[in-house]
């Protein structure tokens, strides 16, 4: 089989257009789309946009950013450019984008049938976008976590309709991802072959209330997802639900490392399981992490081995995390061995997100 990249960290932009699913008993929830006075929504040549903010459920919101995408245009970005979108891909060397939100990486109300909705009808959008894609464009579905009752009916939908993975954060509605609450989820996860994909960001607003400012975006959005690595592998979550495939995604994987030691320390204190071993601890629980060509991959490989790690780009992001020619400088810095590379960048994404 020939070699297939997978970006495994790729993002949509939230526009008008991801609310347009909204059943009619579900219109009251619609976001609405503010902009400053005197502005309009056009793109400048630059690709800079005016600033946007939503008003959701009492509370306003920023939504894209007035920065300068110079690498992506806002229609790949958005979705409304899918055939670019597509191009950009074929030039960049990608065969598959796995597709995570951009609006939902914070939560954005706390009334469970204001959340229920507008997760669905993000699913709906994506739904959309992926039978528009040839299936290249795969995406983590936002699970009903406020309503169980819902969730069965709704990520089956997902599943038949292009969706590879569940989206999560490390807090969820102010509870660990360790909590018996979520069990449900991770039956279904088995049941349908869905991954389960942590990926940074914060869905608690009262833990959101402590870190307002940019400067301690780790604590809000990077720490609550290494902590979810340590508690669940503490509680034998992946070891009570084998058939989970388990991501960290938009973290890089320079803390693990300290995240396994911490947790090895632990765990052999508290259990003496003969078995344990570090090396084997990603392997042993179904556990990817999505790395960056910035870690030490050398080292981490040497501490975790060759086969869960993956890489994403970042796509459709100005960030910290974006590296559009991620996949390029893995392949060409020459920095790890051939057959590790085509690991990360093929079979080990594909495994993650069970890719044919």
């Amino acid at each position: 089989m020939s070699l297939r990249i997978v970006d495994a960290d790729a993002h949509v932009i939230e526009t008008p257009k991801t609310f347009s699913y909204l059943r009619g008993d579900e219109e009251k929830y619609r976001p609405v789309l503010l902009a400053p006075e005197g502005t309009d929504e056009i793109e400048t040549q630059t690709g800079i946009r005016n600033k946007q903010y939503w008003l959701i459920d009492g509370a306003v919101w920023s939504g894209t950013r007035n920065q300068d995408y110079t690498d992506v245009s806002a229609g790949r970005r958005e979705m409304t450019d899918i055939a670019g979108r597509l191009a950009h891909m074929d030039e960049m060397g990608v065969d598959v984008q796995v597709l995570y939100p951009t609006f939902f990486l914070s939560g954005k109300t706390d009334d469970p049938d204001w959340d229920c909705a507008l997760g669905r009808s993000y699913n709906r959008w994506l739904a959309e976008i992926w039978k528009q894609s040839d299936n290249r464009l795969r995406w983590a579905a936002i699970p009903p976590l406020r309503d169980m009752s819902k969730l069965r009916d709704e990520l089956t939908f997902c599943r038949e309709n292009g969706a590879c993975g569940i989206f999560l954060v490390g807090i969820e509605d102010g509870k660990e991802l360790d909590d018996p609450y979520f069990y449900p989820l991770w039956e279904l996860a088995q049941e349908l072959d869905l991954a389960a994909c942590i990926h940074s960001g914060n869905h608690c607003s009262t833990y959101m209330g402590l870190f307002k400012n940019a400067s301690t975006r780790f604590m809000s959005n990077r720490s609550p997802g290494i902590g979810a690595f340590h508690s669940l592998i503490m509680r034998d979550i992946p070891q009570k639900f084998p058939g989970v495939r388990w991501g960290f995604v938009e973290f890089s994987a320079s803390w693990l490392p300290y995240a396994i030691n911490y947790t090895e320390l632990s765990y052999w204190k508290n259990r003496n399981d003969p078995d344990w071993r570090s090396t084997d601890i990603l392997k042993r629980n179904n556990i990817y992490v999505a790395c960056q060509v910035t870690d030490d991959l050398p080292y981490i490989i040497g501490q975790v081995g060759e086969d869960n790690l993956v890489i994403g780009t970042d796509y459709g992001h100005h960030d910290q995390a974006t590296e559009i020619d991620a996949i390029r400088k893995l392949n060409n810095d020459g920095i790890l061995p051939s057959h590790v590379v085509d690991k990360i960048l093929d079979s080990n994404a594909r495994a993650l997100y069970g890719l044919d």
